[in-house]
């Protein structure tokens, strides 16, 4: 394996690991995700190293995975494995909710202001601020959450006490990676986030994190814009999820 390849495995184990699942099982290469919560990034099938692009006796397996859990299959393809497609195709699988890795290899140190709240675990703040701004259920992401076996930090920005702009990190062998970024709309163009991550960013690199990662939808560019000015500039690799019809 090369040295890229390396720091694409690395990158995308951590990415995976810090938005962890409740179940997962490996087969034929791959890796089963399930978590009760109807989001595909924990309810799809994932690539381990060295995986061969998905045949029609793995597909049929997931199918009849997810089939008992109340879900259709859905599979999780990384560009950079150059995988064929062709055997989801012929099932009649929809490409859907490309996503871009975007990475630094440098975290910079800046100081938190007094409106910026940096802790080790969730608060409650924290978490009813994210469901207010992100939707979903609270108990379910709390759930997930806790799933959590990694250093993790937990962020989040006030305007005159009220929480705007939240996200958490979690730092695996040796890299950060940013999840759950969120910004209030009342309060979006003001450098809520910016400064927020910029602090949680600090804190891991305080605590041995070497470089860093995240994850975003293809075209979302207030978000790429946000991200480009804290460093991420390089565009590492994309991928996309192919949905079992029906």
């Amino acid at each position: 394996m090369s040295r890229n390849d390396d720091l694409l495995w690395r990158v995308e184990m951590a990415c995976r690991a810090a938005w962890p699942a409740a179940e997962e099982y490996e087969s034929g290469g791959w890796q089963f995700r399930f978590t009760d919560d109807a989001t595909r990034r924990t309810g799809s099938l994932n690539p381990l190293p060295g995986a061969e692009a998905p045949d029609a006796a793995l597909l049929a397996e997931a199918e009849a995975y997810y089939a008992e859990r109340g879900y259709p299959a859905f599979v999780r393809l990384p560009d950079f494995l150059g995988l064929d497609d062709r055997a989801m195709l012929a099932r009649g699988y929809g490409r859907e909710g490309p996503t871009r890795t975007l990475y630094t290899p440098l975290i910079d140190a800046e100081t938190a202001s007094a409106d910026i709240e940096l802790t080790d675990r969730m608060t409650d703040d924290w978490l009813s601020a994210r469901t207010r701004m992100a939707g979903g259920s609270a108990q379910s992401l709390a759930a997930t959450l806790k799933l959590i076996t990694a250093p993790a930090c937990f962020s989040l920005s006030r305007d005159k006490g009220e929480v705007v702009s939240i996200a958490y990190g979690v730092v695996l062998d040796g890299c950060l990676v940013l999840e759950a970024v969120a910004t209030d709309p009342r309060f979006r163009g003001r450098g809520h986030a910016r400064a927020m991550l910029a602090a949680l960013m600090s804190r891991a690199r305080a605590q041995g994190a070497r470089d860093a990662a995240l994850q975003v939808v293809a075209g979302n560019e207030p978000a790429l814009s946000l991200y480009g000015r804290l460093g991420f500039a390089e565009d590492l690799y994309g991928y996309c999820y192919y949905r079992q019809p029906g």
